[in-house]
């Protein structure tokens, strides 16, 4: 960052955002979108990714070299994030920015929340993407009501959670419902077959082992020796792997070269062809997280796993409040696909499920049907513009319903 960067006129209008993950940046970049349509001329800065970078928000911090995975292990990254929190305040003293932005990222900006209010009383918090507050450590919805001045929720039932705990809300839409094409038509399996040397006439399992690397050297093992195992017994399964970005790619292909004899009939797709893969599959294997709700979109039957530090998993079972972790389930109400957690994410119960689906078809589509009514519980709403119009009402814009924006009189 250079030093025009930091000499920001205090009096111009501007806004903070502090992004965690990849997904919620890809999520906060269409916003910020949406903003630039709406008041080209507010300034954006903060913690995020490519996708803000893209949208010409400066970035004090790339969250692409720190997003993390469990309980534990951000523990080693805790001198980082204490600079990194005290960097931000003392940029939000000289800067004086309208309000503020933070998206997901719960474990982190829920703190940095805490240590803002204070500092700056009359300062306006806007909270998009709420932290699960339902699902595990339901006290931190006190400590927002203290901390911030809206939440902007992408969840139905999250709005009156809130606003049962005295916590302004409002529920914005769901990113995934705009996002995930399954929504509105799959895409052409037999085009996609030809792009990747497939055979549409064959049955194609996709797999989504994760986003970060972690993710990717703790599951790849068990899900390579189901593939090992599978096709040995029924060769003519195509296995089609998920990249999500130039990170895992690396650790991908490392894995996938130590493991030669387990590699033979495994396709590795190029970063951005998720959903395309997810259209074309029988069969996913997936781990917990967004990717589930995606994937239920597409009504494809799926397996959900999930193996973590065992001290990160105790810590979760300690503390959460939910029976399911996978979103269908969770949305659902119950279990509709079989999450496979922990000592039961095993090559044999993946071999196991896969297997039955393929002799019975019947059962995939009973769960396809099932599904497809989770799409219902997202309800409807564009979420970027939605979002970016309440986040523009705090910074002192007044947005008109028909798509007009004007600045407030100072």
């Amino acid at each position: 960052m250079n030093e025009a960067s930091n000499s920001a006129s205090a009096d111009s209008k501007s806004l903070f955002v502090c992004v965690g993950d990849i997904s919620a940046d890809r999520h906060t970049a269409a916003v910020l979108s949406r903003m630039k349509a709406l008041a080209p001329e507010l300034k954006v800065w903060g913690v995020g990714g490519p996708g803000m970078a893209s949208e010409g928000a400066e970035l004090l911090a790339n969250c692409h070299k720190f997003a993390t995975l469990g309980i534990i292990e951000p523990i080693k990254l805790l001198p980082f994030f204490a600079g990194l929190r005290a960097r931000i305040i003392q940029e939000i003293k000289q800067r004086k920015p309208a309000a503020i932005l933070l998206v997901d990222f719960g474990g982190f900006n829920i703190g940095l929340a805490q240590l803002l209010r204070p500092l700056f009383p009359e300062l306006p918090i806007v909270y998009f993407i709420s932290p699960q507050v339902w699902g595990s450590r339901p006290w931190r919805i006190n400590v927002l009501k203290r901390c911030i001045s809206k939440m902007l929720t992408i969840f139905p039932f999250e709005e009156s959670i809130y606003k049962n705990h005295g916590v302004e809300a409002r529920f914005v839409g769901n990113p995934i419902t705009m996002t995930v094409p399954g929504a509105t038509g799959p895409v052409n399996r037999e085009q996609f077959c030809q792009q990747f040397g497939l055979d549409p006439l064959r049955p194609i399992i996709g797999i989504f082992p994760g986003s970060r690397k972690r993710e990717i050297t703790s599951l790849m093992p068990v899900l390579l020796d189901a593939v090992s195992w599978l096709k040995a017994e029924r060769p003519e399964l195509q296995f089609v792997v998920s990249r999500v970005n130039s990170v895992t790619s690396e650790t991908l292909e490392a894995m996938l070269s130590r493991c030669r004899s387990k590699q033979k009939g495994i396709t590795l797709l190029p970063p951005g062809e998720n959903l395309s893969l997810m259209s074309a599959s029988d069969i996913l294997w997936t781990k917990s997280g967004t990717t589930t709700l995606e994937a239920a979109l597409f009504g494809k039957p799926m397996l959900i796993f999930y193996r973590g530090n065992w001290i990160s998993y105790w810590l979760v079972l300690l503390f959460k409040r939910v029976k399911r972790i996978g979103w269908p389930n969770l949305l659902a109400g119950k279990l509709v696909v079989p999450e496979l957690i922990q000592l039961d994410c095993r090559a044999e119960q993946l071999v196991r499920y896969t297997r039955d689906w393929l002799d019975v078809p019947g059962a995939r589509q009973e769960i396809s049907e099932s599904l497809k009514q989770v799409k219902g519980h997202l309800g409807q709403g564009d979420f970027a513009e939605n979002t970016a119009r309440e986040v523009l009402k705090t910074v002192g814009y007044r947005t008109a319903e028909a798509g007009s924006t004007e600045k407030l009189p100072e």
